[in-house]
């Protein structure tokens, strides 16, 4: 395409954009009907109800505007308990991946570190769980485990790097 054959089709699709524009402010899609007004005294019916400040505010606090279910929150504000330290976070367990130990049908285990609750080095196969922490895969150079809202990725600890 030449740059006149680019320029043709620009000014084509801007003079039909602006066709359309006038068409749509000088007529428009759809008619609408102005209702005719209605004098407040011509209609029958009971008198307007007072306004007391205290109703106004118990209207406005029972239909919480700011919410989106417009109810109150379920959890009173308490700024007491704000300034309270949050509880930390459990420690996460040191794991260390000592190594792996494949068998002639295609077995692994592997001995891990730092098990909670478990003294010294622990021998785990596929899918065990101890202390909270499940065995998800046992590759030939790394551990998976999950457990404790963590994934651990291990890999074998080579002391002499």
């Amino acid at each position: 395409m030449t740059s006149t054959h680019v320029n043709t089709l620009l000014a084509t699709v801007a003079s039909i954009g602006l066709a359309l524009g006038a068409r749509l402010v000088a007529w428009p899609l759809v008619q609408v009907d102005v209702p005719t007004r209605v004098d407040a005294a011509a209609v029958p019916g009971s008198p307007a109800p007072s306004l007391e400040p205290d109703l106004l505010v118990a209207k406005l606090v029972s239909h919480d505007p700011f919410r989106f279910r417009r109810r109150p929150s379920p959890v009173q504000y308490d700024p007491v308990r704000l300034a309270q330290a949050a509880t930390p976070p459990s420690p996460k367990p040191p794991l260390v991946l000592v190594g792996i130990v494949w068998d002639r049908r295609s077995d692994a285990t592997a001995l891990v570190e730092g098990i909670p609750g478990v003294e010294g080095p622990r021998l785990l196969r596929l899918g065990e769980t101890v202390g909270g922490l499940r065995v998800k895969a046992i590759k030939p150079d790394r551990l998976v485990i999950t457990g404790l809202d963590t994934t651990w990725t291990l890999t074998v600890r080579e002391p002499w790097r």
